[in-house]
């Protein structure tokens, strides 16, 4: 068995398990071989960022349909089922409304308020 073929063998048992790509090199004189794997993990950290936007989108949507909240300052960010508020806000009661209907937003875990208040009169 030459050095490609138990290098394939090996990396391909392996391989299977993780649903990754084996890549060989063999360099030009056949002596030395050079293998190894390349993750899918590009196309996972795309899936995880456009997910992240859809549910950010979503929650501004939400917010947006909220009579009292569409003057206020609010941006709004996901990270996995992490919502996250910024912004500024003109009293309490707009931030617990704010609050309130971004956890009731469908994937929504935890909302996060980095939301500054402005109560100047």
């Amino acid at each position: 068995m030459n050095k490609i073929s138990m290098v394939l063998a090996a990396f391909a048992t392996a391989g299977l398990l993780n649903g990754c790509i084996l890549v060989v090199h063999d360099s030009e004189d056949g002596r030395d071989v050079d293998a190894g794997w390349a993750s899918n993990y590009e196309d996972k950290a795309t899936a995880r960022r456009e997910n992240n936007a859809v549910l950010a989108d979503r929650v501004s949507r939400k917010l947006d349909e909220v009579p009292e909240l569409r003057a206020e300052d609010i941006t709004v960010s996901a990270t996995g089922e992490v919502v996250t508020l910024f912004g500024r806000m003109s009293s309490v009661g707009h931030l617990e409304t704010a609050l309130e209907t971004a956890r009731g937003v469908e994937g929504v875990e935890r909302v996060v308020s980095r939301i500054t208040l402005d109560v100047r009169s």
